[in-house]
């Protein structure tokens, strides 16, 4: 659930108004039947652009960024240990924060062996003998309810394979 703001409040009364005047100018139809077709396609309009325009604005007014991270590698349950923090750099309310994950295993190569690795999904219906799966992804929701200019701790942990030598990290924020 998302938190409403004032700018929020006011695209909803600004619907509003259009559905009201949608339905005004449908009024001066005589037929009731294309009249109450007027007046359902007008809610249906004014319901996709209240919705578009919320998620929008939800997109340009909850600003968060990853301040600072680190990862453990956690051997007994195979899996990485992020912990880092989040500060709201916005100035409303953020309800929640979901960190996108990659993590991609560099090709390491040893004296003597050769290593293949696959990046498509495709090679993974096949299980074919020295082949790999090169990258992970996966999504994680990192903090909740992080107030105006305040910075929050969070620590995550992501199952991955133990094949995965030399893993590096990319992550995207998202917040709402």
């Amino acid at each position: 659930m998302m938190h409403f703001t004032i700018i929020h409040y006011i695209f909803v009364v600004i619907f509003i108004l259009i559905f009201g005047l949608l339905v005004l100018l449908s009024q001066n139809e005589k037929n009731p039947k294309t009249r109450l077709s007027l007046i359902i396609v007008s809610f249906i309009i004014s319901s996709i652009g209240l919705i578009v325009s919320l998620l929008i604005l939800d997109k340009y007014t909850k600003k968060g960024k990853l301040v600072s991270y680190h990862t453990r590698r956690d051997y007994n349950k195979e899996a990485v240990i992020i912990t880092g923090n989040i500060q709201n750099k916005g100035k409303f309310k953020i309800s929640y924060c979901t960190l996108d994950i990659r993590i991609v295993n560099k090709v390491v190569r040893k004296k003597g062996s050769v290593f293949k690795y696959q990046t498509s999904s495709v090679g993974d219906m096949f299980k074919s003998r020295g082949y790999k799966k090169n990258f992970l992804n996966d999504s994680v929701r990192a903090v909740e309810d992080l107030k105006p200019r305040l910075t929050k701790s969070f620590k995550v942990k992501v199952k991955i394979p133990s094949s995965f030598e030399n893993p590096r990290y990319f992550f995207h924020l998202v917040c709402h």
